[in-house]
């Protein structure tokens, strides 16, 4: 199945990519997008991901406009034609 993944600001700069179609196992979970985007943009799991596997707390992560963490956080299932926002801190002053 393919989901739409938006890469924002400074994670935008990264990747080098701001929109893209991702194909994915069917039962993917946002946790599973995420490795599977490691593989094509190596060091973003660890970008995302603290030690413990968790997000980091700077890093917001939406599924269709609503927050993973007012989801099923990381282990929030995917379906076909979802988009997922990754949104790193803000800056500003």
């Amino acid at each position: 199945m393919k989901v739409r993944v938006k890469f924002l600001a400074t994670l935008y700069e990264r990747t080098g990519v701001l929109k893209t179609e991702v194909e994915i196992p069917e039962g993917s979970s946002v946790r599973d997008l995420i490795k599977i985007l490691d593989s094509r943009f190596r060091g973003l799991e660890s970008e995302l991901l603290d030690e413990s596997g968790g997000l980091k707390p700077m890093y917001n992560v939406l599924v269709n406009g609503r927050a993973v963490e007012w989801l099923n956080g990381l282990a929030t299932a995917l379906r076909e034609g979802d988009e997922v926002v990754f949104i790193p801190p803000a800056a500003g002053g």
